[in-house]
């Protein structure tokens, strides 16, 4: 375990962080998350690199069967000895290796306080039992290099209890609250028993997006004739009968 800590402390180093900055953040979402409704998902405030929790939402203890004060205590060390063995691995020398290096690649700090990075994992409960997250992260402050040094974090448990391939995504929100995924990758195979090429996974994504064939041959610079060919195959392949099953196939996946 110590491996692993040093692992995560090397991939988001940061600078220091002032207190009275902290606290402004935590006293904020002491007051949201009394009025959130109860849902298999919470809040959290991390600091970096230490990976010190700040704040935990109070649903945290029953989708991880820890307590506040456990996670508190034991910091980012307990979320760690949580992952799947399978995973831990990918998560800390890949996924944090990916956010990290796309979010020194941004030409400004509003830039980087406009993404929204996501990824899915598996995560061990206190009773033993093995559950699919879906993680999502925002910087609420960046050190003087433009490191994040303290962010917010929104964990969801996912009711599928399948192996989902492990995946991450990153957003950039525009001004007017649209957004436009910047990064997609997935670091485990595709769950559906069949195999499909890049090309035909990348088509279904836009497929169960709602694309059409033109909008899907527009951007990947192909022929609709092309993608047409490839929807057909998918159908095929995975045994669909229409975009609908796909869709859902591209949900189960964590394609979307």
């Amino acid at each position: 375990m110590r491996n692993y800590l040093q692992a995560y402390t090397d991939v988001l180093q940061c600078g220091y962080i002032k207190e009275k900055t902290i606290r402004a953040h935590i006293t904020q979402h002491l007051i949201i998350d009394k009025f959130l409704p109860d849902s298999a998902s919470f809040f959290y405030v991390v600091q970096f690199p230490m990976g010190k929790y700040h704040f935990l939402g109070k649903q945290q203890e029953h989708i991880s069967g820890y307590t506040n004060k456990e996670f508190m205590e034991k910091g980012i060390e307990l979320f760690l000895q949580c992952l799947h063995s399978d995973e831990i691995d990918i998560i800390l020398k890949e996924v944090y290796l990916d956010i990290m290096t796309f979010i020194s690649s941004q030409p400004n700090d509003e830039d980087k306080m406009n993404l929204q990075m996501q990824y899915n994992y598996r995560f061990k409960r206190k009773n033993g039992e093995f559950v699919n997250l879906l993680e999502q992260i925002q910087a609420l402050e960046l050190d003087e290099s433009g490191r994040i040094s303290l962010a917010l974090g929104n964990v969801i448990m996912l009711q599928s209890m399948e192996n989902l391939p492990l995946r991450l995504s990153i957003k950039q929100f525009k001004t007017n609250d649209l957004s436009k995924t910047v990064f997609n990758r997935c670091y485990t195979s595709f769950q559906s028993g069949h195999t499909i090429t890049t090309r035909e996974e990348e088509i279904l994504r836009h497929l169960a997006s709602g694309k059409t064939s033109k909008e899907i041959a527009r951007k990947l610079f192909i022929s609709p004739h092309t993608v047409d060919t490839h929807r057909r195959s998918l159908l095929k392949k995975l045994k669909c009968r229409s975009v609908v099953e796909l869709t859902q196939i591209a949900f189960k996946n964590a394609l979307l």
